[in-house]
C-alpha cells in the first residue's frame, strides 16, 4: 500500500520592499551578527537613519530584523521607526 506524503507550507517572510530607510531613535539598539536574539552582539547602534537591506523573522522580534546596508549586522525593527 502506498502513503500519500503531504508537505506542510513554510512560513512565508514579511512581503516588505527592500530596500528601506528606518529611523533609529534610541542609543543602546543592539546591532546582532544574525536575525535573532541568539545571535551575538556586535555593537550598539547610534541613533540615525539606516537602510535596511533584507528582513527576515528570528527570537526576539516581532515586527522582524533588518539587515543594515553596511552588513555589519541585523537590528530589530521593533525599535524602529520606517521613514
Amino acid at each position: 500500500m502506498l502513503s500519500k506524503v503531504v508537505y506542510e507550507p513554510k512560513a512565508a517572510e514579511p512581503a516588505v520592499k527592500v530596500p528601506f530607510l528606518v529611523k533609529v531613535s534610541i542609543s543602546d539598539l543592539n546591532i546582532r551578527s544574525g536575525a535573532g536574539t541568539n545571535y551575538a552582539r556586535v555593537q550598539f547602534c547610534p541613533p540615525g537613519v539606516y537602510t535596511i537591506m533584507e528582513i527576515k523573522n528570528g527570537q526576539g522580534s516581532k515586527a522582524g530584523w533588518g539587515r543594515l546596508k553596511s552588513g555589519i549586522g541585523w537590528i530589530s525593527l521593533d525599535f524602529v521607526k520606517r521613514v
